[in-house]
C-alpha cells in the first residue's frame, strides 16, 4: 500500500482544507474526484480515504458505495457522514442545527483521541437514526454528531474541518496515523526526492523537453527535471511579447545564465501580435494565443528532433479551476510528466524556495496564461502593450517600495481605451487580498500610495487620461482578472 490518504472531492473548498491540514501534518494526501470508482481508488492503493462534501439540504450524489464495504479506512465529513448512514440502512433527517455553534462531547475512540470537549460550528447537522452496525462517538447535547462502525474502520462526523482549528487537525492526524497506519514522511525534501526519481525513471537514458511559460509552475517543474536529467533536459521558452516589463530577460538570466539550463528562447512577439490583430474578445484572444503557441512549439520540437518525455507545469490549481488545457503542449506521443500536479500554489512556492529560487521568482504573482493580452480591453496593439507594461511596472514598483506587497495576494494594472475616443487610455488598478475560501477582497491601499502611482502614470505616460481603482470583490480567484 502507498503511504498516503486520498480525499474524495464532493466540495472544492472543504477538500482543499482537509488536504492542506493533512499535508501540514506531513501525511501525503491527494485529492481525487468524488465519483471515482472502487477500481480507480484501488489502483492508487491508498492507506485510507476521506470523503468530503459541503453541507446542504440535499445529500451529495456520485459516491461508489462499494467503497463503504471495501475494508479500507474511511472518514466521512459533513453531509458525507449522513450519506453513509443511509447507505448502511439508517436514516438521516433534514438539517436540525444549521449554521449554529453548538457544544460537542466526545467519547473514547481512536479517531477522537486527545480531543477535548468544546464548541463547533455545525453548518447542517441532521437527526441521525443509526443502524445496528454503527455506534455513536460524539454528541451535541442529545444529538448524535459522529459515529463509528462496529467491524469496519469506518467513521463519520457531521462537522467540517475549520480554518485555524487544532481539534480538526488532531482528528485528521488520528485518522491517518492511528487508523490508517500512515507515517509522517511527507515534506519538501521527500517531495523533491520522489519527483526527481520519477522523472529519472520515466526518461531513463533519454531526453526530455519542457515548455516553459516564464511562470513559477513550469519553472519549478523544469528545475526538478534538471536535477534528474542535467543536460538531457531541453527547454523551450516562447517569448510572446505579452509578458510584463523585463520578465523575459529576467527569466533567461536566472534559468540559463545562473542555473545553466539548456533553453531555447524563441522571439515570437511579431507573430503573436499579427495573430491578435482585430481580435477583441477575451475567449478569442485565448484561442488565438493558444493556437499560435502550439504552432511555435511544434516547429521548435521538430527542430529538436526525438525526445523521450514531456515535462509540464500543471498544478492542482489548474486542475481545480480548469486551466490545464491552457498549458503549452508539445506532443502526446511520449509520456507526459507533471511533477507539481498535486501541489497547491503556495506549496509550489515553498518547493521553489527549497530549490533555491530567488524570492522575486518564488513570490511571482499569478499571471494569465495569455499574458497582458487579457489585461487589455479591446484590440492588442504594440502601443497599448507599451502603455500597459509601463503603467503596470509603476504600480508594482511603488507597492514594493511602500512595503504593501507583503500583505497582498495580487496587484496589477488593466488598460481600456478611452470611451468615445480613438486616442487615449484608461488605466484601472487592481489590488486584492485572498482568503482560504477562494474569495478575493479589494485592498485598502494608503491614499498617499495611490496618489503617487496616479501622478507617476499620468506624468510618464501622457496617453493615459484617467486612472481608476477597482474595489470590486471577487467570489473566486479567476474572477480577480477583468476578463
Amino acid at each position: 500500500m502507498r503511504d498516503m490518504v486520498l480525499v474524495l472531492n464532493f466540495n472544492d473548498i472543504a477538500s482543499r482544507a482537509v488536504t492542506r491540514k493533512l499535508r501540514s501534518e506531513r501525511v501525503l494526501c491527494k485529492i481525487v474526484p468524488g465519483d471515482s470508482t472502487l477500481e480507480e481508488i484501488r489502483d492508487q492503493d491508498p492507506m485510507g480515504i476521506v470523503l468530503v462534501s459541503g453541507e446542504g439540504e440535499q445529500l451529495p450524489q456520485g459516491l461508489d458505495f462499494r467503497l463503504v464495504f471495501s475494508g479500507m479506512p474511511i472518514l466521512a465529513l459533513g453531509d458525507m457522514a449522513s450519506l453513509l448512514v443511509t447507505a448502511l440502512e439508517g436514516e438521516a433527517g433534514p438539517c436540525v442545527l444549521q449554521g449554529a455553534v453548538a457544544p460537542i462531547r466526545y467519547t473514547d475512540c481512536p479517531l477522537l483521541e486527545n480531543m477535548e470537549n468544546g464548541e463547533r460550528l455545525l453548518q447542517c447537522a441532521r437527526a441521525l437514526q443509526l443502524p445496528p452496525v454503527l455506534r455513536p462517538i460524539c454528541y451535541s447535547q442529545d444529538m448524535i454528531i459522529g459515529y463509528a462502525h462496529d467491524s469496519l474502520p469506518l467513521y463519520g462526523v457531521q462537522f467540517q474541518v475549520e480554518q485555524n482549528d487544532p481539534e480538526s487537525s488532531l482528528m485528521l492526524r488520528n485518522f491517518a496515523l492511528n487508523i490508517c497506519g500512515c507515517t509522517t514522511w511527507w515534506d519538501d525534501d521527500a517531495f523533491v526526492a520522489r519527483a526527481v526519481d520519477e522523472i529519472a525513471r520515466v526518461v531513463g537514458d533519454g531526453t526530455a523537453v519542457c515548455a516553459m511559460t516564464g511562470g513559477l509552475d513550469s519553472g519549478v517543474s523544469a528545475l526538478l527535471a534538471f536535477k534528474a536529467l542535467g543536460s538531457r533536459l531541453k527547454c523551450i521558452f516562447v517569448d510572446t511579447g505579452l509578458l510584463r516589463d523585463h520578465e523575459g530577460d529576467d527569466f533567461m538570466a536566472f534559468y540559463r545564465d545562473t542555473i545553466g539550463m539548456d533553453i531555447i528562447r524563441v522571439y515570437a512577439q511579431d507573430r503573436f501580435l499579427t495573430a491578435l490583430e482585430h481580435v477583441t474578445s477575451p475567449d478569442e484572444k485565448r484561442r488565438v494565443i493558444g493556437e499560435t503557441m502550439q504552432q511555435v512549439l511544434l516547429e521548435e520540437r521538430q527542430r529538436l528532433g526525438a525526445y523521450n518525455a514531456l515535462i509540464r507545469g500543471t498544478s492542482f490549481n489548474d486542475i481545480m479551476f480548469g486551466n490545464q488545457q491552457r498549458r503549452p503542449v508539445l506532443s502526446e506521443s511520449v509520456p507526459v510528466i507533471e511533477p507539481v500536479r498535486e501541489l497547491f500554489k503556495d506549496e509550489i512556492r515553498r518547493i521553489g524556495d527549497f530549490l533555491g529560487m530567488p524570492q522575486d521568482i518564488v513570490s511571482r504573482q499569478p499571471f494569465p496564461g495569455s499574458g497582458l493580452a487579457l489585461r487589455i480591453l479591446g484590440e492588442v496593439t504594440p502601443e497599448r502593450l507599451r502603455i500597459l507594461r509601463a503603467a503596470d511596472a509603476i504600480f508594482r514598483s511603488e507597492i514594493a517600495r511602500s512595503g504593501q506587497g507583503k500583505r497582498l495576494w495580487q496587484y496589477f494594472a488593466v488598460l481600456s481605451p478611452m470611451p468615445g475616443e480613438e486616442q487615449g487610455a484608461v488605466i484601472a488598478l487592481r489590488a486584492v487580498h485572498a482568503s482560504e475560501r477562494t474569495l478575493a477582497y479589494a485592498a485598502r491601499l494608503p491614499y498617499d500610495l495611490t496618489e503617487t502611482v496616479v501622478e507617476r502614470i499620468m506624468r510618464e505616460q501622457p496617453e493615459v487620461q484617467r486612472v481608476v481603482y477597482d474595489l470590486t470583490p471577487s467570489s473566486n480567484y479567476t474572477g480577480v482578472e477583468w476578463q
